[in-house]
Protein backbone atom coordinates (compact mmCIF):
# COMPACT_ATOMS: atom_id res chain seq x y z
CA UNK A 1 0.00 0.00 0.00
CA UNK A 2 2.86 2.38 0.88
CA UNK A 3 4.48 1.84 -2.57
CA UNK A 4 1.09 2.56 -3.84
CA UNK A 5 0.39 5.84 -2.38
CA UNK A 6 3.92 7.54 -2.11
CA UNK A 7 4.39 7.99 -5.83
CA UNK A 8 0.69 9.32 -5.64
CA UNK A 9 1.22 11.81 -2.98
CA UNK A 10 5.12 12.52 -4.26
CA UNK A 11 4.73 13.10 -7.64
CA UNK A 12 2.99 16.16 -7.94
CA UNK A 13 4.44 18.06 -5.06
CA UNK A 14 7.95 16.72 -7.52
CA UNK A 15 5.92 18.23 -10.81
CA UNK A 16 5.25 21.69 -8.68
CA UNK A 17 8.94 22.24 -7.81
CA UNK A 18 9.64 21.35 -11.19
CA UNK A 19 7.41 23.86 -12.46
CA UNK A 20 8.73 26.41 -10.43
CA UNK A 21 11.97 26.26 -11.18
CA UNK A 22 11.17 26.31 -14.83
CA UNK A 23 8.89 28.90 -14.88
CA UNK A 24 12.23 31.25 -13.45
CA UNK A 25 14.34 29.78 -16.61
CA UNK A 26 11.59 31.21 -19.15
CA UNK A 27 11.44 33.92 -17.63
CA UNK A 28 15.06 34.87 -18.29
CA UNK A 29 14.50 33.96 -21.91
CA UNK A 30 14.36 36.60 -24.60
CA UNK A 31 11.00 37.17 -26.20
CA UNK A 32 11.86 36.72 -29.39
CA UNK A 33 10.30 34.78 -32.36
CA UNK A 34 13.07 34.65 -34.81
CA UNK A 35 16.39 32.83 -35.24
CA UNK A 36 18.73 34.39 -38.30
CA UNK A 37 22.11 33.64 -39.39
CA UNK A 38 24.01 36.88 -40.41
CA UNK A 39 27.04 37.08 -42.69
CA UNK A 40 28.18 40.38 -42.06
CA UNK A 41 29.98 42.10 -44.80
CA UNK A 42 33.20 43.93 -44.78
CA UNK A 43 35.44 46.40 -46.91
CA UNK A 44 39.16 45.03 -47.73
CA UNK A 45 41.66 46.38 -49.95
CA UNK A 46 41.66 44.72 -53.40
CA UNK A 47 44.83 45.58 -54.75
CA UNK A 48 44.31 48.97 -56.21
CA UNK A 49 44.32 52.39 -55.23
CA UNK A 50 41.49 53.17 -54.19
CA UNK A 51 39.78 49.66 -55.23
CA UNK A 52 37.62 47.83 -52.15
CA UNK A 53 36.42 44.56 -52.54
CA UNK A 54 33.86 43.08 -50.10
CA UNK A 55 34.00 40.01 -48.05
CA UNK A 56 31.96 38.12 -45.91
CA UNK A 57 33.08 37.37 -42.23
CA UNK A 58 31.97 34.55 -39.63
CA UNK A 59 28.67 34.04 -40.19
CA UNK A 60 26.59 34.92 -36.60
CA UNK A 61 23.07 34.18 -34.98
CA UNK A 62 20.82 36.65 -34.13
CA UNK A 63 17.85 36.32 -32.13
CA UNK A 64 15.61 38.70 -32.26
CA UNK A 65 11.82 39.66 -33.16
CA UNK A 66 10.18 38.61 -36.53
CA UNK A 67 10.64 42.56 -37.70
CA UNK A 68 14.05 42.72 -37.29
CA UNK A 69 15.34 39.41 -38.66
CA UNK A 70 13.76 40.57 -41.80
CA UNK A 71 15.28 44.05 -41.84
CA UNK A 72 18.94 43.25 -41.01
CA UNK A 73 21.29 43.31 -43.91
CA UNK A 74 23.20 40.32 -44.57
CA UNK A 75 20.51 37.80 -43.82
CA UNK A 76 21.11 34.00 -45.42
CA UNK A 77 19.14 32.17 -43.32
CA UNK A 78 15.65 32.17 -41.08
CA UNK A 79 14.02 30.36 -38.82
CA UNK A 80 10.64 31.17 -37.35
CA UNK A 81 11.08 30.16 -33.52
CA UNK A 82 7.26 30.51 -32.81
CA UNK A 83 6.49 28.22 -35.60
CA UNK A 84 8.93 25.93 -34.10
CA UNK A 85 7.92 26.04 -30.39
CA UNK A 86 4.18 25.74 -31.66
CA UNK A 87 5.27 22.42 -33.16
CA UNK A 88 7.07 21.70 -30.33
CA UNK A 89 4.03 22.06 -27.50
CA UNK A 90 1.73 20.11 -30.16
CA UNK A 91 4.73 17.21 -29.91
CA UNK A 92 4.47 17.57 -25.98
CA UNK A 93 0.96 17.16 -25.79
CA UNK A 94 1.61 13.49 -27.84
CA UNK A 95 4.35 12.31 -25.56
CA UNK A 96 2.04 13.61 -22.89
CA UNK A 97 -0.38 11.02 -24.26
CA UNK A 98 1.97 8.47 -24.78
CA UNK A 99 3.34 8.80 -21.30
CA UNK A 100 -0.27 8.57 -19.94
CA UNK A 101 -1.05 5.49 -22.22
CA UNK A 102 2.20 4.06 -20.72
CA UNK A 103 1.47 4.45 -17.14
CA UNK A 104 -2.49 4.27 -17.20
CA UNK A 105 -2.70 1.35 -19.25
CA UNK A 106 -1.36 -1.28 -16.87
CA UNK A 107 -3.22 -0.02 -14.23
CA UNK A 108 -6.72 -0.53 -15.93
CA UNK A 109 -5.76 -3.17 -17.75
CA UNK A 110 -5.07 -5.53 -14.69
CA UNK A 111 -8.49 -4.93 -13.25
CA UNK A 112 -9.79 -6.90 -16.39
CA UNK A 113 -7.00 -9.31 -16.14
CA UNK A 114 -7.69 -9.92 -12.35
CA UNK A 115 -11.46 -10.70 -13.06
CA UNK A 116 -10.53 -13.30 -16.03
CA UNK A 117 -12.82 -10.72 -18.45
CA UNK A 118 -10.11 -10.06 -21.13
CA UNK A 119 -6.67 -11.50 -22.02
CA UNK A 120 -3.45 -8.57 -21.97
CA UNK A 121 -3.74 -7.80 -25.89
CA UNK A 122 -7.66 -7.32 -26.20
CA UNK A 123 -7.83 -5.89 -22.62
CA UNK A 124 -4.83 -3.11 -23.51
CA UNK A 125 -7.23 -2.44 -26.85
CA UNK A 126 -10.39 -2.02 -25.19
CA UNK A 127 -8.70 0.38 -22.20
CA UNK A 128 -7.04 2.25 -25.60
CA UNK A 129 -10.36 2.85 -27.32
CA UNK A 130 -12.44 3.64 -24.18
CA UNK A 131 -9.34 6.63 -23.37
CA UNK A 132 -9.44 8.16 -26.81
CA UNK A 133 -13.47 8.00 -26.45
CA UNK A 134 -13.61 9.70 -23.48
CA UNK A 135 -10.77 12.32 -24.27
CA UNK A 136 -13.01 13.12 -27.47
CA UNK A 137 -16.19 13.23 -25.92
CA UNK A 138 -15.51 14.79 -22.59
CA UNK A 139 -12.50 16.69 -21.87
CA UNK A 140 -12.95 20.51 -22.51
CA UNK A 141 -14.03 21.38 -19.55
CA UNK A 142 -10.86 19.53 -17.73
CA UNK A 143 -8.75 21.14 -20.49
CA UNK A 144 -10.11 24.42 -19.75
CA UNK A 145 -9.73 24.16 -15.78
CA UNK A 146 -6.12 23.00 -16.29
CA UNK A 147 -4.87 25.68 -19.02
CA UNK A 148 -7.04 28.91 -18.13
CA UNK A 149 -8.57 28.68 -14.39
CA UNK A 150 -5.35 27.12 -12.47
CA UNK A 151 -3.20 29.91 -14.25
CA UNK A 152 -2.84 32.00 -17.75
CA UNK A 153 0.25 30.51 -19.94
CA UNK A 154 2.54 31.54 -22.93
CA UNK A 155 3.84 28.75 -25.53
CA UNK A 156 6.78 28.35 -23.27
CA UNK A 157 5.06 28.24 -20.05
CA UNK A 158 2.95 25.28 -21.04
CA UNK A 159 5.84 23.82 -23.20
CA UNK A 160 7.46 23.65 -20.11
CA UNK A 161 4.58 22.07 -18.13
CA UNK A 162 4.36 18.94 -20.73
CA UNK A 163 7.89 18.68 -20.80
CA UNK A 164 7.88 17.96 -17.06
CA UNK A 165 4.83 15.82 -16.87
CA UNK A 166 5.59 13.35 -19.78
CA UNK A 167 9.28 13.22 -18.08
CA UNK A 168 8.06 12.36 -14.40
CA UNK A 169 5.36 9.92 -15.78
CA UNK A 170 7.50 8.17 -18.40
CA UNK A 171 10.41 8.20 -15.75
CA UNK A 172 7.64 6.45 -13.12
CA UNK A 173 6.42 3.78 -15.63
CA UNK A 174 9.94 2.81 -15.97
CA UNK A 175 10.15 2.47 -12.29
CA UNK A 176 7.34 0.52 -12.46
CA UNK A 177 5.39 3.16 -9.90
CA UNK A 178 1.60 4.03 -10.51
CA UNK A 179 1.05 8.10 -11.12
CA UNK A 180 -1.85 9.93 -12.14
CA UNK A 181 -0.99 11.87 -15.28
CA UNK A 182 -3.41 14.54 -14.51
CA UNK A 183 -1.98 14.72 -11.00
CA UNK A 184 1.27 15.23 -12.37
CA UNK A 185 0.48 17.34 -14.76
CA UNK A 186 -1.44 19.78 -12.69
CA UNK A 187 1.00 19.59 -10.22
CA UNK A 188 3.36 21.22 -13.05
CA UNK A 189 0.68 23.59 -14.17
CA UNK A 190 0.23 24.79 -10.67
CA UNK A 191 3.97 25.05 -10.02
CA UNK A 192 4.52 27.20 -13.75
CA UNK A 193 1.65 29.53 -12.25
CA UNK A 194 3.01 29.86 -8.33
CA UNK A 195 6.91 30.62 -10.12
CA UNK A 196 5.13 33.51 -12.16
CA UNK A 197 2.90 34.48 -9.25
CA UNK A 198 -0.20 33.95 -11.53
CA UNK A 199 -2.02 31.19 -10.32
CA UNK A 200 -5.46 31.17 -9.19
CA UNK A 201 -5.36 29.50 -5.72
CA UNK A 202 -9.07 29.14 -5.48
CA UNK A 203 -9.09 26.95 -8.15
CA UNK A 204 -5.89 24.59 -7.08
CA UNK A 205 -8.30 24.17 -3.32
CA UNK A 206 -10.69 22.89 -5.47
CA UNK A 207 -9.27 20.43 -7.39
CA UNK A 208 -7.30 19.69 -4.14
CA UNK A 209 -10.63 18.73 -2.38
CA UNK A 210 -11.89 16.83 -5.49
CA UNK A 211 -8.72 14.45 -5.21
CA UNK A 212 -8.76 14.27 -1.56
CA UNK A 213 -12.66 13.08 -1.85
CA UNK A 214 -12.10 10.65 -4.61
CA UNK A 215 -10.03 8.58 -3.38
CA UNK A 216 -12.45 7.85 0.58
CA UNK A 217 -15.49 7.50 -2.39
CA UNK A 218 -14.10 5.34 -4.42
CA UNK A 219 -12.92 2.60 -1.54
CA UNK A 220 -16.19 3.03 -0.73
CA UNK A 221 -18.36 1.97 -3.79
CA UNK A 222 -15.95 -0.35 -4.32
CA UNK A 223 -16.80 -2.04 -0.58
CA UNK A 224 -20.72 -1.71 -1.36
CA UNK A 225 -20.03 -3.28 -5.27
CA UNK A 226 -18.20 -5.99 -2.89
CA UNK A 227 -20.83 -6.63 -0.74
CA UNK A 228 -23.48 -6.70 -3.65
CA UNK A 229 -21.46 -8.86 -5.60
CA UNK A 230 -21.11 -11.14 -2.69
CA UNK A 231 -24.53 -11.32 -1.80
CA UNK A 232 -26.38 -12.19 -5.03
Amino acid sequence: MRLFLLPLLASPLLAATLGILAARVVRRMPGADCACVVAPLSAVPAGGAGVTAMTAAVPTLLIAADGQCRQHPGVVGRISLSRVGDRAHVASAALICFARGVNDTPKLAALLLAGHALNATAAALAITMAMAAGGLLHTRRVAVTMSRRLTRMDHGQGLAANLITAALVLFASKLGLPVSTTHVAVGSIAGIGAGAGTVDWATMRSIALSWIATLPLATMLAWLTTLVVGAS
